[in-house]
């Protein structure tokens, strides 16, 4: 009974505002806020209870009573009334209200609050609709919009509200502000008594209710949407700023590729979290969820780099995958490859010419026939084993029909891939690497001068 007892520590109504106030105020640097708080157990002779909603006002509506809207109903109202006086019903909203699903009731976000941000999900035995937030540039479940813990009945994420709730200062609208409503009973007598029955304030309104044991209490109060510390968004990460190469901190807010841009980089194991979410095509890595979200991203011998700005599109799940992998090469020259300098730093129309034979084949396949070639999952990643090797040729010749007996089967790079491919053995140590540049490099030339299918 967590605000319960914070309440019964309360003797005046000036008090018990306050300390509803500071609810809200506790969850300044969290992501989530209360949406409903109900504690305790109140019947007419014994115990106390607690019950708490948000709503959404119009800054342009003034509390002048309580219980501004009735609890979870959701209906849509004329802005004026039968005699043509503005009715403020229509420019208040409760924050969450009821859904039928399957013969039970479901709480969920308000349908007028939600956007192209949130996505609703198969529903599961919770007592909430499964929709989530996401607002980042990859198509990711992102954050529930709604949640529930073993001390909170209901939370909202807080992110909801960033385009209804704008300084009242500003020209940006709309302009609507949060309303704790709450109804509190109990059998104590711990609230003085007052003269009158009605507290107002500019932020609150709050009727009490006395019974000869018991007082009830209904109010409205308006509570702040702390957003937190926008430095949150910063990652615990060096940059290598593109000026001087000099190590700096991570500039969260960076996505155009602007005059602040750097270097993040990231020792060559990322890569095996980061083929679970991508295809990897010549200088860019392409969401596997979502094709239409690419990354440039060079990938070296020694290290996976990506510009400042890209890397602050990735999902924040993956950033704090690969996070741990991030370090500072001692030797700074040649951070990026020649084609991806090429391409970014001297705008040259023939960067492609720069790439290294792997790419320029899936540059050329990107180009001619990706939709295929991602309908086999064919990514263009430095085999490790034989094994990722003759996955790899089994996929290219699928792809492109290119078999390997088209070229010179005594040649002795194709004996090995002919072995490899049929999953034999080679007599002598193999360089995978240089095998697979070498294949890729004849398959290129060849696909190059094939009809476009």
């Amino acid at each position: 009974m967590k605000y319960l007892d914070q309440i019964k520590r309360t003797s005046t109504i000036s008090e018990l505002s306050q300390e509803i106030a500071s609810i809200f105020k506790s969850f300044e640097d969290d992501d989530y806020i209360p949406a409903i708080i109900e504690e305790g157990n109140y019947t007419a002779d014994q115990g106390e209870d607690f019950y708490l909603k948000l709503v959404l006002k119009h800054q342009s509506v003034e509390i002048d009573g309580t219980w501004l809207k009735n609890n979870l109903e959701f209906h849509l109202e004329e802005p004026t009334n039968y005699d043509n006086t503005m009715n403020n019903g229509a420019f208040i909203h409760n924050v969450i209200t009821n859904r039928k699903y399957k013969s039970r009731n479901l709480y969920q976000l308000n349908p007028l609050l939600t956007s192209e941000e949130i996505n609703e999900y198969e529903y599961t035995n919770s007592n909430h609709v499964s929709a989530f937030y996401n607002d980042e540039y990859s198509n990711v479940q992102g954050l529930p919009v709604l949640k529930s813990t073993n001390y909170q009945k209901l939370l909202i994420l807080k992110k909801i509200f960033n385009d209804y709730i704008n300084d009242p200062k500003s020209n940006i609208y709309p302009k609507f502000e949060l309303v704790a409503e709450f109804e509190y009973r109990t059998h104590n007598g711990h609230i003085k008594k007052t003269k009158s029955d009605i507290y107002r304030s500019s932020d609150a309104y709050i009727k009490i209710d006395r019974g000869e044991s018991s007082v009830s209490i209904l109010g409205s109060i308006k509570v702040p949407l702390y957003k937190g510390n926008s430095k949150r968004n910063s990652r615990n990460i060096q940059v290598l700023d593109l000026k001087d190469l000099k190590p700096r901190m991570h500039n969260s807010s960076h996505y155009n590729g602007d005059t602040i841009e750097g270097f993040i980089c990231f020792k060559p194991e990322v890569l095996n979290i980061l083929k679970e979410y991508y295809y990897f095509y010549d200088l860019q890595m392409i969401d596997k969820s979502n094709i239409e979200n690419s990354y440039l991203v060079d990938v070296l011998g020694d290290k996976i780099v990506f510009w400042e700005a890209e890397y602050n599109k990735l999902p924040t799940l993956v950033k704090g995958k690969i996070d741990p992998f991030n370090f500072v090469p001692e030797d700074k020259k040649g951070i990026i490859s020649e084609a991806m300098s090429s391409m970014q730093l001297e705008v040259d129309w023939n960067w492609d010419k720069k790439l290294s034979p792997e790419y320029l084949l899936a540059n050329l396949i990107r180009e001619r026939a990706f939709n295929r070639a991602i309908d086999i999952s064919l990514t263009f990643i430095e085999p490790k084993h034989k094994d990722d090797l003759k996955d790899f040729i089994l996929k290219i010749e699928q792809l492109t029909g290119i078999k390997l007996e088209r070229f010179n089967t005594s040649a002795d790079d194709v004996k090995r891939l002919l072995s490899i491919r049929q999953g034999g053995t080679l007599e002598e140590p193999v360089d995978l690497k240089l095998l697979y540049q070498k294949y890729c490099y004849a398959i290129q030339m060849e696909y190059k001068n094939e009809p476009n299918k």
